[in-house]
């Protein structure tokens, strides 16, 4: 994946699709709710199912750009 792909991708779960991605090896987390997608042969998994939920959260419905929506 070259890094200037990061400009077009957004985190899938963020409701207004502005929080931007960053990529540490094999991962890429949001900037915003520091969700983790899993980077596999060099594509990105960018499905809800397949994220990595941050330390402290045990449902996505819990994550900020979740509970603001919600309101």
């Amino acid at each position: 994946m070259h890094p200037d792909s990061l400009q077009w991708l957004r985190c899938p779960l963020d409701p207004d699709r502005v929080a931007t991605l960053t990529r540490d090896r094999e991962i890429l987390q949001c900037d915003r709710c520091h969700v983790i997608y899993p980077v596999k042969q060099g594509l990105p998994v960018l499905i809800a199912a397949e994220a990595e939920l941050p330390p402290g959260c045990d449902t996505v419905a819990r994550l900020p750009c979740q509970r603001n929506r919600q309101k």
